[in-house]
């Protein structure tokens, strides 16, 4: 596997994996090549090549392209390391993000189902044919206003924890250096990327 390569080699392999031409064995050779080679243009060139209609001439593309992500977002210095961490960190806030968002949503359409549940219980109770049904609506419809006020808290409160989320992602995604990390890692890392230690670091955070 290519350990040295130069600029010209990378781009004839990459021509090659492109060309409508070139043998189906040799396209294997060549992405497993690429698969080995740490550069986000080796990476692009096999993300493209998944695309195209040659692709099934290479039935573990799939791992190609986990090998080359795993190899070109590994970090190399002390400035990769903060980046893909803040990357990490970037995926965990916004995933706790949309997870609020959701709520939000859920809370608004509670609310909006009260509102709609009072009014009904309302009408109700003005058209119950005796005191027995009347005092069963009206049981119903007691405590509702309550409700609403707590869907309406909890709606309030998540859009709050939803600005201050939005903000910590805004500031992580621009702490972030690299532009390689930038454009690959909040894509790739988590869902490629695996320490040893993913379980015992999992535990410390619950």
């Amino acid at each position: 596997m290519p350990q040295d390569f130069t600029p010209a080699e990378l781009k004839s392999w990459i021509t090659k994996l492109h060309d409508p031409r070139t043998p189906a064995e040799e396209l294997k050779n060549l992405a497993m090549t690429l698969a080995h080679v740490d550069h986000p243009e080796a990476l692009q060139a096999l993300e493209e090549f998944r695309e195209s209609p040659r692709a099934k001439e290479v039935d573990w593309i799939d791992c190609a392209i986990e090998e080359c992500t795993y190899g070109v977002l590994s970090p190399s210095n002390e400035r990769e390391q903060k980046d893909y961490l803040r990357v990490e960190l970037w995926q965990e806030y916004e995933e706790e993000l949309f997870d609020k968002m959701g709520q939000r949503e859920a809370a608004t359409v509670h609310k909006q189902q009260l509102a709609v549940e009072k009014e009904f219980l309302e009408k109700a109770m003005a058209a119950a044919p005796n005191e027995s049904i009347r005092l069963q609506l009206m049981m119903r419809h007691s405590g509702i206003d309550h409700l609403i006020i707590i869907a309406e808290n909890d709606r309030m409160n998540l859009a709050e924890e939803i600005a201050g989320l939005e903000f910590i992602v805004e500031q992580i995604e621009r702490a972030i250096e690299s532009p390689l990390y930038r454009q690959h890692g909040k894509r790739e890392i988590g869902a490629h990327i695996h320490r040893d230690c993913e379980t015992w670091l999992k535990k410390r955070k619950e």
